[in-house]
């Protein structure tokens, strides 16, 4: 008897009931809703595949049905390994699913998340010329009319003439995050640093993110060690990131040539470490203080709690604070 067989002849009285945390259910919900996406632009694929007759001939086939398949299938696949990033990225992401081709070159963006702090967005590359082995998009995203306040991008060449990428970029949005967001984006052009070839085009991307969930938790973390003052006073939570806001004010004397560093290092109380995805900082109107966050990979399996350890990085010196640790509550525990 086959698995099929057996579910079938299952009695629903037999089975036990399992209690599920909110958290979990959601995570059930959103996995289902972005199954269903995916699913529709597959069965619409196929359908009309069919309809075309395309088992007789591949030469048959619409350009318009061709642009609806993605260049790259599943982006964050081929991060997975080199990142804990993208461990819980498909249970909270959004299907953008945004194609534009120009100058024999397409790019599509994929999926995007925005956790209030940052915007995390996979997109792949495919053009008729050699990019080289990473390429560098020449324009910023703007994020409700402002360009990034900092970011990274992730490139991968994963075919010939075939990338993926991650961009995750950190929007200044001068106050608290609004619970939508606006990006739009004209890269410009690509360039190959390795060559120095520039394949320039008309790519024009526009869409909107909601917020996913946030929990902020208080810290209450407060201290001053050789004059320099660190306050975290509560961090953000959701169920794909930790984000730590901090506030750094600076000795009357100090010189503003170049603004001190945060360092952060994190781990749970298994002693696991965590890896940072980003860390944003500037200084504020009053000149007196540094603001800025630090992004962690959300909790693994069965962990608890937060432990954070921060370091002062200045022109001459590194100043080692005390370590403080945050209980994450129940519902965004793994």
């Amino acid at each position: 008897m086959n698995d099929l067989e057996k579910m079938l002849q299952l009695n629903i009285d037999d089975i036990e009931p399992m209690e599920v945390s909110p958290i979990k259910k959601k995570q059930v919900l959103r996995n289902i809703l972005n199954q269903k996406k995916r699913r529709q632009l597959r069965y619409a694929i196929a359908a009309a595949l069919l309809a075309c007759g395309i088992c007789a001939s591949m030469a048959a086939l619409s350009p318009t049905i061709a642009s609806q398949i993605p260049i790259v299938k599943n982006v964050v696949d081929y991060f997975n390994g080199e990142s804990t990033q993208f461990i819980y990225f498909d249970e909270y992401a959004t299907v953008i699913s945004s194609m534009e081709t120009s100058n024999d070159t397409t790019i599509e963006i994929a999926d995007a998340i925005y956790d209030g702090t940052n915007v995390t967005i996979t997109l792949s590359i495919k053009s008729e010329k050699d990019l080289g082995k990473q390429p560098v998009f020449w324009n910023p995203i703007e994020t409700n009319g402002i360009i990034e306040g900092g970011g990274v991008t992730s490139m991968k060449k994963v075919a010939d003439k075939t990338y993926a990428a991650v961009m995750t970029i950190t929007p200044d949005f001068k106050g608290r995050s609004p619970r939508t967001v606006k990006l739009s984006w004209t890269p410009g052009s690509l360039w190959d640093p390795d060559t120095d070839v520039i394949v320039e085009g008309d790519w024009s991307f526009k869409f909107k993110l909601k917020k996913i969930h946030v929990e902020k938790i208080h810290a209450g973390y407060s201290e001053t060690k050789e004059e320099f003052s660190l306050k975290i006073p509560s961090i953000d939570v959701t169920g794909y990131t930790i984000n730590v806001p901090f506030e750094i004010e600076l000795p009357s004397k100090y010189s503003y040539f170049f603004l001190p560093g945060i360092e952060l290092e994190a781990k749970d109380e298994f002693g696991n470490p965590y890896e940072m995805i980003t860390n944003s900082g500037s200084s504020s109107n009053r000149q007196r203080d540094v603001e800025g966050s630090y992004t962690f990979a959300n909790l693994q399996n069965g962990a608890e709690k937060l432990i954070l350890t921060p370091k002062l990085v200045t022109e001459k010196e590194e100043i080692q604070f005390e370590p403080f640790t945050v209980n994450i509550s129940e519902e965004y525990r793994k």
